[in-house]
């Protein structure tokens, strides 16, 4: 399933610092597998999203805005690893290789999943959507709605459990139903 256009391809300053917000997430997991210490892992993220407001008119538009900000983050995280080279416990290439492996699979399979998300959470009731958006959106503390809801802080946690399981339980079927139709 393609992504909507201004998912994929910024077109003005507007539109590049609301892409490089939207994947900063997922670029920050991608450093942090590869890296695997927080503190440094924000240093090179901070890197990365330097370089994508730098090198943004070197985007090439009708290309995947995510997999060039993944390609950016590899190359930073590449030259964070050549200054920390001459400390020991940094892992080898071989490595490294091993680890990035993945990655063009995991974008791929992480960028059909965010548009089924999105049709699934807008079929949620409007309460327990609105809920989730305030917790994962917006940040709230399950303790924060809670006291907002007049619930305790278990039942709103098991209210969040339940609607993240019926999410996941919708996206895999999508997902699922996707499969079907592509064999």
């Amino acid at each position: 399933m393609p992504l909507p256009e201004h998912e994929n391809q910024p077109t003005d300053a507007g539109d590049l610092a609301m892409e490089i917000t939207s994947i900063q997430p997922r670029l920050y997991g991608f450093i942090l597998k590869r890296i695997a210490d927080r503190e440094l892992t924000l240093e090179v993220l901070q890197r990365t999203n330097l370089v994508l407001c730098r090198k943004a008119n070197e985007f090439q538009k009708g290309s995947s805005f995510t997999a060039w900000a993944f390609t950016v983050a590899k190359f930073q995280i590449m030259a964070w690893r050549k200054d920390q080279g001459r400390n020991r416990l940094v892992f080898t290439e071989d490595v490294h290789e091993l680890l990035d492996r993945t990655t063009a699979s995991e974008i791929e399979s992480v960028d059909r999943r965010i548009p089924i998300l999105k049709s699934c959470i807008n079929k949620l009731r409007d309460e327990d959507r609105e809920l989730i958006q305030q917790r994962y959106r917006d940040g709230e503390s399950v303790e924060t709605l809670a006291q907002r809801l007049k619930k305790s802080i278990d039942a709103m946690g098991m209210r969040l459990l339940r609607i993240r399981k019926r999410l996941r339980d919708c996206v895999q079927i999508n997902l699922k139903q996707e499969a079907r139709h592509e064999h």
